[in-house]
């Protein structure tokens, strides 16, 4: 099976909308910071927007490598486009399925210390934004799987792999932030009592062994 797996009771409906948005945590991440408090946070601001500015290059220079080795080894052009939307959905994701644990792990005490410094309804829209993100995102990522199974030549086998992949973990990306506002909502202890103890639905699904 090639299909997604993590999504229990999602009915998210299919868009064809090109990425663009990208994700909280993504190094082409495009989300404003709520406020400034201070010149301190102002410089920080700045630093980290220049280490972004350096990763965005580290990673253009590795989709341009990617795209010459797959013309080299016989990739159609459409193999090719297809291959490119999906290194697309990875970045907006921000990050490969190695380090999903840990990347989420890092984004949930972000939203913790986010609303104990701000307030929750200060925050939310911030949040409210990235399930829409990732809804949208979930579209163009099954939007891809059903095209690359109909690809043929060269990589299309790495292409169906990888975009069956991606699904999976834009599924649960769209689970983790679905729970988190719905956790949050009721109560921010419950979900920082929820993620200590580890039971988030992604610590469940991605807990080392």
């Amino acid at each position: 099976m090639v299909q997604g797996s993590h999504t229990p009771g999602h009915t998210h409906s299919p868009t064809t909308t090109t990425p663009t948005t990208l994700f909280f945590g993504s190094p082409y991440s495009t989300c404003m910071p709520l406020k400034y408090q201070n010149k301190q946070q102002r410089r920080e601001a700045r630093l980290k927007s220049k280490r972004k500015c350096y990763e965005r290059h580290k990673l253009d220079e590795q989709l341009k490598s990617r795209t010459r080795w797959r013309k080299h080894v016989g990739a159609t052009v459409a193999t090719q486009h297809l291959l490119a939307q999906l290194d697309l959905i990875w970045l907006n994701l921000g990050y490969q399925p190695g380090s999903q644990y840990s990347v989420l792990s890092a984004q949930g005490l972000m939203l913790v210390h986010e609303a104990d410094d701000e307030g929750w309804q200060v925050v939310r829209p911030h949040y409210e934004h990235v399930v829409v993100e990732a809804q949208d995102l979930l579209s163009e990522a099954r939007n891809l799987l059903a095209s690359a199974l109909h690809a043929e030549g060269a990589c299309t086998d790495h292409l169906i792999s990888r975009s069956a992949t991606a699904v999976d973990a834009v599924e649960l990306h769209c689970d983790v932030w679905d729970e988190a506002l719905s956790l949050m909502d009721d109560d921010a202890d419950m979900y920082f009592e929820a993620f200590t103890s580890d039971q988030l639905v992604w610590q469940k699904a991605l807990k080392p062994r």
